[in-house]
């Protein structure tokens, strides 16, 4: 399923919040609009990682989206899932062709697994 047929029938779904670890409880984040990594940080790091033509713009993306995840939560955990998520809603949104998104709970190496259940 396409991305955006996928995000859409994830925003139906009545698992929803427990499927993407909304309802976890995780503490308290530094805010954004008050928080700046340091650039000279930053642009090392993108030195580092995305001169390399063998990655793919969703994957330099999810490394990227998982250094500012880090440096946002205040556990300083960035998940794969959460990540996954980031990359892809960012393609439902460019309605892109790529049909590899697996919602968290039909991943089949996830710890929780949820059907679809359409809300009503």
């Amino acid at each position: 399923m396409l991305a955006r047929q996928k995000l859409i029938q994830c925003f139906t779904c009545k698992n929803n919040l427990e499927c993407w670890g909304l309802d976890e409880v995780i503490p308290l984040g530094k805010n954004n609009r008050e928080y700046s990594i340091e650039s000279h940080a930053l642009v090392i790091f993108i030195a580092q990682h995305f001169g390399d033509d063998d990655l793919s713009i969703g994957e330099q993306y999810g490394i990227l989206s998982g250094r500012f995840m880090q440096a946002l939560r205040g556990d300083g955990m960035a998940t794969k899932r959460d990540i996954y998520q980031l990359i892809n809603v960012l393609g439902a949104l460019c309605n892109t062709d790529d049909n590899t998104w697996v919602c968290p709970g039909e991943d089949p190496t996830g710890e929780k697994t949820f059907v679809f259940v359409e809300r009503s």
